[in-house]
């Protein structure tokens, strides 16, 4: 114990100890970007879903007792939802992410990943068994020089792990790019989509919706959370039929997990629904609005996230602090999250946000920057 107390020592004196804290004020650090989180339809449908069902719990794993009709029903809608052969659901993306790493990939295949890919991944890329490869973030001319030398040692298989929006600095992967190179190296591109489901392609299908509907999931491998726009909770793998037959048999996350509830997995395909409608258009549209005028007062890559790199970790706690003391919910977001040297704000947009807020906020942020720098 004594060890434990010297470690949250430690944090303190670095101004990296966190702690829980409870939603209050204006949204601006959650990942409900459409703000389907507290939508009415979703609420009634979990009332009625309650009403009509005999079970809260599933009871057991997927592949014993667990497996119900609102599973079987959210998998097979989300499959025509996301143009996807088949799909699996997972209780969270965390736990998506493990499974595909550890079933997929054997000890004589490669993966090449991005270095700002998400702490799920990586945790279970560094629990895999197949050869390693990280490269610079982005840098596509890094990918194919990783490939290139995963073909020269005769690795077996290929794999490329990134987010299509980088959850901390909300740029996008190079996906179109990416893909080129594994059709040339003969690889296959796991894509996390957890930042652009419900919010990026034409239709709201996630950052690769374009790529996918050209060339299908021969080479593509995706992965829908289901607790940021989506509005829910759980992680949606879509891939072929040998992709999710393998997790179903060897992925011990999937495996050895209790199934989620069957009103989550009900209440994810009714929130599918909502984005695939035009009421979801609408909020999509309304959300861009807000990025652009986001865009105007902190710059950013033009997406829902907007970093706001202050550097110093104590001051950034200071000024989110003081944001919060103003009605502002956003959250100082430090290393290890992000790397020294870059602790930031992150700014989550949503599309029930009022145009009149980012003004305001913008205001009270550069008070805060000038009491703390006093």
């Amino acid at each position: 114990m004594r060890n434990l107390q010297e470690k949250l020592g430690q944090l303190e004196a670095q101004g990296r100890r966190r702690s829980l804290k409870l939603p209050q004020g204006i949204d601006l650090t959650s990942n409900d970007y459409l703000g389907l989180a507290e939508h009415p339809k979703l609420r009634e449908a979990a009332i009625d879903f309650l009403q009509n069902s005999s079970s809260v719990g599933a009871g057991g794993s997927r592949l014993l007792r667990g497996h119900t009709s609102a599973h079987q029903a959210l998998e097979e809608f989300a499959a025509t939802f996301f143009a996807a052969p088949r799909t699996l659901y997972f209780s969270s993306g965390f736990q998506a992410n493990a499974a595909v790493f550890q079933a997929l990939p054997s000890r004589h295949d490669t993966i090449i990943f991005d270095e700002f890919v998400h702490a799920s991944a990586r945790e279970a890329i560094q629990n895999s068994h197949a050869r390693r490869i990280k490269v610079q973030h982005n840098n596509v001319q890094g990918f194919e020089n990783a490939l290139k030398e995963a073909q020269a040692s005769e690795r077996q298989n290929v794999w490329i792990a990134v987010e299509s929006i980088y959850s901390m600095d909300g740029d996008a992967a190079p996906l179109p790019a990416l893909f080129d190179l594994a059709e040339k190296y003969d690889a296959i591109l796991i894509i996390d989509e957890a930042h652009g489901s419900g919010v990026c392609g034409p239709t709201g299908r996630g950052l690769s919706e374009e790529l996918v509907y050209e060339h299908g999931y021969k080479r593509i491998v995706t992965l829908h959370t289901c607790g940021k726009a989506i509005g829910v909770a759980g992680g949606l793998l879509c891939g072929s039929e040998d992709v999710i037959d393998t997790l179903i048999n060897t992925a011990r996350a999937f495996i050895y997990s209790t199934a989620p509830m069957p009103l989550q997995a009900y209440l994810v395909q009714k929130s599918l629904e909502l984005i695939g409608s035009a009421e979801g258009q609408a909020a999509r549209e309304k959300l861009q609005k807000i990025v652009a005028q986001a865009h105007e007062f902190f710059g950013g890559s033009g997406t829902h996230i907007v970093p706001i790199v202050i550097g110093d970790d104590f001051e950034c706690v200071d000024v989110a602090n003081n944001l919060q003391a103003h009605g502002y919910d956003i959250r100082a977001i430090r290393p290890p999250t992000v790397p020294e040297g870059t602790a930031r704000l992150r700014l989550s947009l949503s599309a029930a946000l009022d145009e009149d807020i980012l003004p305001a906020f913008a205001d009270h942020y550069e008070d805060a920057r000038k009491k703390d720098a006093a």
